[in-house]
């Protein structure tokens, strides 16, 4: 009796191992996710916290930026007398008003609703050593916050008969986190320089109510 060998055309042989291969990848992705699943199940609150405040501190540093980029004008004029020195330090009240209103509102619609923040998977195993190492895993977040701006003005010494003058604005932000998973609440706060001027010899006046 003889046999015959079917030989199937390479097209057929291409596409089983294409489908094995693709099943292989769905399978490897769903275990990942089950063990990424388990893990977050069991992270910490402080874990949380942290991860929710660096998502913050995100916040407000792009809010400042896209704020300060669309405005680069300087925020304080200098008036000086007729020997060289600084006699009047002035700042724009309006453009100072401008930019808290501009930075709380791009921070309210960033602080509120849904947020992803990410977690190494390291600090996940609960093992020293991988701890803040491995790929990030993400975790979804319901956040609800509030912020406040506030400037501030300061002299520090820079040397001799120098002065250094700084006109600051502080981002100061409450948000919390009330699902029943990754319940979390944070305060933090971002300061950032919007003005120097070295003074030489006596202090001036001020002409800032921030």
């Amino acid at each position: 009796m003889r046999y015959i060998k079917r030989v199937f055309p390479r097209r057929y042989r291409r596409a089983g191992g294409k489908r094995r291969w693709v099943l292989w990848l769905g399978l490897a992705l769903v275990i990942i996710g089950v063990l990424c699943e388990r893990a977050t199940s069991g992270v910490s609150p402080e874990l949380i916290q942290e991860a929710a405040r660096g998502y913050v501190l995100e916040c407000i540093s792009k809010a400042v930026d896209a704020e300060l980029e669309e405005d680069k004008a300087p925020f304080v004029t200098v008036e000086r007398e007729s020997g060289g020195q600084v006699a009047l330090l002035s700042a724009d009240q309006e453009r100072l008003n401008s930019l808290r209103a501009g930075v709380l509102e791009r921070l309210s619609r960033s602080l509120r609703g849904k947020a992803t923040v990410y977690v190494p998977v390291g600090s996940l195993t609960g093992v020293g050593l991988f701890n803040g190492r491995g790929f990030p895993v993400p975790i979804k977040l319901q956040l609800e916050g509030s912020a406040t701006v506030e400037f501030s003005t300061e002299f520090t010494g820079a040397g001799l008969n120098q002065t250094c003058h700084r006109l600051m604005m502080t981002v100061r932000v409450r948000a919390c986190s009330p699902s029943r998973r990754f319940e979390t609440s944070v305060e933090t706060e971002a300061s950032t320089v919007l003005s120097e001027t070295m003074v030489v010899g006596d202090v001036p006046k001020l002409s800032i109510q921030p």
